[in-house]
Order: structure tokens, then sequence, then C-alpha cells
């Protein structure tokens, strides 16, 4: 049985599926972290990871950058066949790529598109030679979307080792939701962290407007991120208290389908993102989805007008959309049967399949092994 290693930054739920969903399939899968989800999730975000997946002892943080003291004995004893490291510029996952080396085992790094503070795409730069020289000997490195490969291949000389992936989202508590209805008390859902490029006091101004059309209308809103303090002020400055529920009260990890339950519409007018897990859950449990066309990856999954609205991030372009489907409500269903049908094979099963075959088919599982692992 091949074992597998993947060493990543954070625990959190989809990873410690994709896990177990690697393991029905004859592997002998193991995921690593850095640190548990509480920091920068949140405690509801904490599920058990069983004897498969644990967050690894005397790690160090610094400068965003993490490092166990634990790790290399624990390779040691885990001995993996393949070690795939969530980013080349975490120090621990370098000395786990300098122990796969020692050790003559197959080294594959995950990674997303490298953006500097600004959200611009990064060039070549003496820290990418650096990094590309430090990992020369990479076996494969999968990134984590289709508009992220050009960059690692052409633009920072990674060349034809660099294939696309995905991440694994947790869409099984979704995909059962009932249709939407909204009549005249449509519920909003702003599910993102409040933090800037997600440009949450946007969202309170875009449903600002709506209320004052819909009066009925309410709006959720994620409770998590430093621009928290802002929001509220916003809220209580657009006189929204009654309108705008903030998502404090949510404990444990499978109580979020529910709140996706109670909404009809989910929104994110963000100015930048590598694309995130909302719009796949979001996806799946058929709610109508207006998205920033700032948005990457993930967010080239809707199409304007086809299975969701994609559109600059304006009060007036969003609000556009958004009474779009208040005004023809059958629109909701009709992108919800085929946002489901995209969504379903983009979860653990789904994607443990599928980096099973991306690695037998660039070479780092042998055929015995892709065959068993089927």
């Amino acid at each position: 049985m091949t074992r597998l290693l993947y060493l990543s930054s954070v625990m959190v739920p989809p990873q410690v599926k994709l896990c177990v969903a690697l393991r029905r399939r004859h592997v002998d899968a193991q995921f690593w972290f850095y640190e548990g989800p509480e920091r920068t999730r949140g405690t509801f975000w904490r599920i058990d990871g069983g004897d498969s997946c644990r967050i690894l002892p005397d790690t160090w943080l610094l400068n965003g950058r993490y490092l166990s003291l634990e790790l290399t004995r624990q390779l040691d004893t885990f001995d993996p066949d393949i070690v795939i490291l969530g980013g080349f510029s975490i120090p621990g996952n370098y000395l786990a790529y300098r122990w796969a080396r020692r050790n003559g085992k197959r080294v594959v790094v995950f990674t997303e598109r490298s953006r500097d503070r600004h959200g611009n795409l990064r060039g070549a730069s003496p820290a990418w030679w650096l990094l590309r020289n430090l990992y020369r000997h990479v076996d494969l490195v999968i990134v984590s979307a289709d508009d992220a490969v050009a960059q690692f291949r052409d633009v920072l000389g990674f060349g034809q080792k660099v294939v696309a992936g995905r991440y694994a989202a947790d869409i099984d508590g979704y995909l059962g939701h009932p249709a939407r209805k909204p009549g005249d008390s449509p519920v909003l859902l702003y599910p993102n962290r409040m933090t800037p490029i997600y440009a949450p006091l946007l969202a309170l101004d875009i449903f600002a407007v709506l209320r004052r059309r819909y009066p009925n209308a309410r709006l959720l809103m994620n409770a998590a991120g430093e621009l928290g303090p802002a929001c509220r002020r916003r809220v209580a400055e657009l006189t929204l208290e009654t309108a705008v529920e903030f998502l404090a009260d949510i404990r444990q990890w499978n109580e979020l389908p529910d709140v996706y339950a109670r909404a009809h519409v989910m929104i994110l007018p963000a100015t930048f993102s590598n694309g995130n897990f909302t719009i796949i859950e979001s996806m799946a449990s058929g709610l109508g989805i207006v998205i920033s066309d700032r948005i990457l990856g993930i967010g080239n999954l809707i199409e304007e007008g086809v299975n969701g609205f994609r559109c600059e991030p304006t009060v007036e372009a969003f609000v556009d959309r958004i009474e779009r489907y208040l005004r023809s409500p059958a629109l909701i269903a009709q992108h919800a049967h085929l946002n489901r049908a995209i969504a379903r094979p983009l979860g653990a099963e789904g994607t443990a399949e599928f980096l099973l075959d991306l690695l037998a088919r660039n070479g780092q599982l042998s055929a015995v092994d892709a065959r068993s692992a089927a």
C-alpha cells in the first residue's frame, strides 16, 4: 500500500475529509498540519482528525512561516513514499523536501498562484530564483487552478513539471438543500471573513440599497475577521441593526450547511481572491450566486448570466444582479441545477480520485499502485 503524506499549514475539515477519502482508496494517507484552525478560522472549524490527521508538535511560527522541530523524526517513523508539500516558502516544507530527496522519495509541491500584497501576480525575482533552485529536484508542482499554470511553468521557471490541480471541498451536507423561494423576504448570505480583500463594507452598502427596495430583506454575515468592528459601525450608521445577523453562534463545522439553507442568494464583492470554497458550497446548496469578477480560480466556475452572476464589485452591478434573481425566482432553480452538477465532483471523494489519477498520469504512482487505489 502506497504511503502518502500531505503536509499543510492549517488543519481544516476539507483536508481531513480528503485524507479519509484517500484512505478509502487503499492509500495509507496521513495529513499533518502545522497548526489548528482556531487562530485564523475559528473554533468551529476544528473537527476530529482521527489517527491519520494530526497537528505537528513543537511547531514555531515566525513571520508567517512554520517550522516543526519534530518533523524529521516523524518522517522517519512514517516513511512515506510520496510527500506532498503545501507551498514553497515554509521552512518546515523545505526540511521535508530535503528528507524526501535524501531518502529517495517522490516529492510534490501543491501551491496557489503567487501574488504580492496588492494582489498582483509576481514575476521572476531573486526570491523566486532562490526557491526554484532550492526545489530544483522536485518531481511535480501542482497549482490550485488552471490559470496559475503559466506563472509557475513559464515565469517562475518550473517548466513541464507544473500541472493544474484543485483543493477538495466539503459539500456533502449541502447537496440536499431544497429549492429557494425568496418571495418578498429575501435573505442574502455573505459567508466570507470580514477582511479587506473580500470587501465586507461594500457588501453592507449593497445590502443597504437592496433593503430600501425590499424592506423585509435580511443579511447573514460571517462574524470573523479584522474588519468586524468597522462593519458593526457601518451597520449602525445605516440603521440596519434589525436586518443584519452576524453569524457568531456557530459552534461546530456540521452546523454550517444549515446557515446556507436559510439564505436565497450568496454575495461576494471581493476586490481580489484566489478563489473561495464558499462559492462551491453555495453552488452545492442551490443558492443564487453573485460574485466579483476579480475572483480567480474557483470564481471562474461562475459564468455571467449562465449559472450565476460575475460582475464588477460595485453597488450598482451587485444590486442589479441580485434583483434579477428576486424578479425571477425560477432563475435560482435553473442555476442551482447547473451548479450542483458542477460542484458534485469537487467534493472529497471526487478530488481524491482526481488527485490519484493526476499523480499516476505524471509518474508519481506506479501503474500497480494506481490500479489498487482506483
